[in-house]
C-alpha cells in the first residue's frame, strides 16, 4: 500500500515530491560524508607513518594537535624544553626500558632563511637522527650518498658520563642582560657530610662582579660544622689574575683551590682557606651517581637572569678534611653538587635537598623583592629521582616554617600535580644564621639541617621513607 501512496503523491504533486526527495538525499549524504571524515581522522590518529613511525608522540604542552597535523602556522616555532633530558633519562632511561623499543627526535617545518647574493629565500627544513629514525621504521628513502649519525648526534643521544657533565656543568659567558651589573655571579657549590653524619662541609667557589668592565673577582668560602655545635666559616678573595674558568667544562682554578673534572667523570676538589683562627681545607674526589641530576633550568620570575643545574644530586666523596692542621680521612661520604648563575640584587630563595632511601629529593625557587615591597616568584618546584631516573616534577603548593623567636624549629612542604604528591615534615636539628643589610632592610639567611619524614605518591605508586638533608631560606625584618 505504501508504494501506491508514494506513486499517487508523485503523480499529483511531482514538484513537491522531488524537492522532498532531494532534501532527504542531501541530509543522508552529509551524514555519510561526516561519518567518513570522522572515521578517516580516527584511522590517521592510529597511523604510525603520520606520527613519524611511532605509537607515542611527545609534544610541547598547549599545542594545537589538529593544526600541527595539517601543517598550519601554529605548528611553527614550537620547541620541547629539556628534550635532551627527557630523551636520555625518561624515554630511553631504565624505568621504561621494557616498554619503549625505540625513540626518535623529530624536527619538522622549521622556517629558515638562506642568503643568495642580495636575495633572501625562505625555506622549510626538518631534521632527524639517522639511527633513531631507522630504529623507529621511519627513515626516508635514500637516493644517493650516505645518511649516518654524526658525532653531534651521538652526543645528543648517548653522551658518556664525563661528556654529559661537561655539557651541563660548564661556566657561561656573562649574558647581555647582566652586563655592568655588579651582582652577577656564578658559582660551584658542594655539600659533603662525614660518613657518620657528625660533621659536614659547605663549600662555594664563586666568580662574579662587573665582569665586562673588569671589576670582578672570586671567592672561596668554606664552612665547617660539627653536630656538637662547633662551626667555622672562612673565605679568601681571589683577584681576576688568579682565576681561570672554562666555558666548555666545569674546571675552575682560584689561587691554590680548584675544581677539576677528570676523564673518568669524577670531580677533583681542593680548597685551602686561611683564617685568623687557623686554616680550613678539603681535598676529595667526588663520584656522581648515574641518573641523579637536574638539567640546567631557568628559575627567574622574569626581568633578570637566574639559572640552576644540579650535576650531582647524590654522590660519594673520598679524601681528607683538615681543621687547623689536623686532617681526617673521609671515605664514601655523602656528597651533593650544584651550579648557579644569575643577578642577585634583592634576590632570595627557598632550597632543600634530602636523601630518603632510594629517593633523592630536591626543591627550590627564587624570588625578587621589587621597589613597591612585593615579591616576584619564579615558581617553586620539587624534583624527585630514584635509581631508575626521574620519578616526579611537582609544583610546590605550600612551604611553612615554625619559629621560636629567631630559631627555626620545623619545616613542612607540600607539592602535588594530578594524582602525584609529595609531603615533607622536617624538624630542624641544626641551623646557621647569617645577617645581611640591603637597601635599609635587614635579612637573615638560614642554612639548616634535619631529618625528613617523606610521604609521596610518585610514578610507580605510594612511597614513604625517612632521610637527612640540608635546606635554606631567608627571613626579612
Amino acid at each position: 500500500m505504501i508504494p501506491s501512496l508514494v506513486w499517487a503523491s508523485m503523480r499529483q504533486r511531482p514538484g513537491r515530491s522531488l524537492l522532498l526527495l532531494l532534501g532527504y538525499a542531501l541530509g543522508v549524504g552529509v551524514t555519510v560524508a561526516l561519518l567518513s571524515i570522522g572515521d578517516a581522522l580516527v584511522e590517521q590518529s592510529r597511523d604510525r607513518d603520520l606520527l613519524g613511525g611511532g605509537d607515542l608522540l611527545v609534544l610541547p604542552a598547549g599545542i594545537d594537535l589538529e593544526t600541527l597535523r595539517t601543517g598550519g602556522v601554529s605548528s611553527l616555532y614550537f620547541t620541547l624544553d629539556q628534550a635532551r633530558f627527557y630523551h636520555r633519562e625518561v624515554l630511553t632511561g631504565p624505568r621504561f626500558a621494557d616498554d619503549i623499543e625505540a625513540v626518535a627526535p623529530w624536527l619538522e617545518d622549521e622556517l629558515l632563511y638562506l642568503e643568495a647574493g642580495s636575495e633572501r629565500i625562505a625555506v622549510s627544513a626538518g631534521g632527524h637522527i639517522p639511527s633513531a629514525a631507522k630504529a623507529l621504521g621511519a627513515s626516508p628513502d635514500l637516493i644517493a650518498g650516505r645518511w649516518e649519525d654524526t658525532e653531534s648526534d651521538r652526543l645528543w643521544m648517548r653522551p658518556e658520563p664525563v661528556e654529559k657533565l661537561r655539557e651541563i656543568d660548564a661556566f657561561r659567558p656573562t649574558p647581555p642582560a647582566a652586563a655592568g651589573d655588579s651582582t652577577w655571579a656564578e658559582w660551584h657549590y658542594f655539600n659533603v657530610v662525614s660518613p657518620d653524619e657528625s660533621e659536614w662541609i659547605y663549600l662555594t667557589f664563586l666568580a662574579g662582579g662587573d665582569v665586562p668592565d673588569g671589576e670582578w673577582g672570586g671567592r672561596v668560602l668554606l664552612t665547617y660544622v660539627h653536630a656538637d655545635g662547633a662551626q667555622r666559616s672562612q673565605f679568601i678573595d681571589v683577584a681576576p689574575e688568579g682565576i681561570e674558568l672554562q666555558f666548555d667544562r666545569p674546571d675552575l682554578e682560584m689561587g691554590d683551590s680548584y675544581v677539576r673534572l677528570r676523564p673518568d667523570g669524577t670531580y677533583e676538589i681542593r680548597a685551602t682557606v686561611p683564617g685568623a683562627g687557623g686554616e680550613l681545607g678539603l681535598e676529595v674526589l667526588l663520584e656522581p651517581e648515574l641518573h641523579r641530576y637536574l638539567p640546567p633550568v631557568n628559575v627567574s620570575p622574569g626581568g633578570f637572569p637566574s639559572g640552576y643545574v644540579v650535576p650531582v644530586l647524590r654522590g660519594t666523596a673520598t679524601g681528607s678534611v683538615c681543621v687547623d692542621g689536623s686532617c681526617t680521612e673521609w671515605e664514601n661520604a655523602s656528597a651533593y653538587h650544584d651550579h648557579n648563575w644569575g643577578v642577585w640584587r634583592d634576590v632570595t630563595w627557598d632550597w632543600g635537598h634530602f636523601e630518603a632511601g632510594d629517593l633523592s629529593i630536591l626543591y627550590g625557587g627564587v624570588r625578587q623583592s621589587t621597589e613597591d615591597g612585593t615579591d616576584r616568584s619564579g615558581g617553586r618546584f620539587a624534583f624527585v629521582v630514584d635509581s631508575l631516573g626521574l620519578a616526579a616534577i611537582l609544583p610546590i603548593r605550600n612551604i611553612e616554617y615554625e619559629w621560636t623567636g629567631d630559631e627555626p624549629t620545623r619545616m613542612r612542604l607540600e607539592a602535588s600535580l594530578g594524582e602525584q604528591s609529595l609531603r615533607l615534615d622536617v624538624p630542624v636539628d641544626h641551623w646557621l644564621a647569617t645577617e645581611q643589610e640591603a637597601d635599609g632592610r635587614s635579612r637573615t639567611f638560614y642554612q639548616l639541617r634535619g631529618t625528613a619524614e617523606v610521604d609521596a605518591v610518585l610514578v610507580d605508586g605510594p612511597v614513604s621513607g625517612r632521610g637527612s638533608g640540608s635546606f635554606e631560606t631567608w627571613r626579612t625584618r
